[in-house]
């Protein structure tokens, strides 16, 4: 299961320190190394490039990360070892299904069923005709007014 960082950020923990701190290529540096209590610079620490945690480092008394975030949780009071909390993944969505009468196949059948019914039914071609004429206007209809609901809620 992935877990996601949820603590301070490293420029955080850098100005809650009662220690001076400075920065030097992408580092926080201690002016005293706080994990072991030496009084020299030897404690850095800084935020990891995929921003999931803190990364650390004591040269002089190589100190644990565990030492040293638990003493940096200690003078800054914020939780940083366990300030991660677990990612919960989404699944992909279904698409979401349209109603039955406005899916494109069932459309095209009706129409194609309209204009062929006419013939059968009279056996005669005027209603062929009719039937195209009434099924244009009301497609230009349906095409004029669908859009104007369509734009109208998009607009506000």
């Amino acid at each position: 299961m992935a877990e996601r960082y949820t603590g301070p950020s490293a420029r955080r923990i850098a100005d809650l320190l009662p220690h001076r701190v400075s920065y030097e290529r992408g580092w926080f540096w201690t002016t005293t190394a706080i994990c072991h209590g030496g009084k020299s610079d030897g404690l850095a620490f800084r935020q990891r490039p995929d921003g999931e945690g803190i990364e650390t480092k004591c040269h002089t008394g190589n100190c644990g990360k565990g030492v040293v975030v638990t003493h940096l949780e200690a003078l800054v009071g914020l939780p940083i070892w366990t300030a991660f909390e677990p990612v919960v993944e989404v699944a992909d969505k279904a698409p979401e299904k349209r109603p039955w009468w406005k899916r494109r196949k069932v459309v095209v059948a009706g129409v194609v069923a309209l204009v062929v019914a006419a013939p059968l039914i009279t056996g005669d071609g005027e209603p062929v005709f009719l039937n195209l004429v009434g099924l244009g206007i009301g497609w230009l209809l349906l095409r004029r007014f669908m859009r104007r609901t369509v734009r109208g809620r998009f607009r506000r």
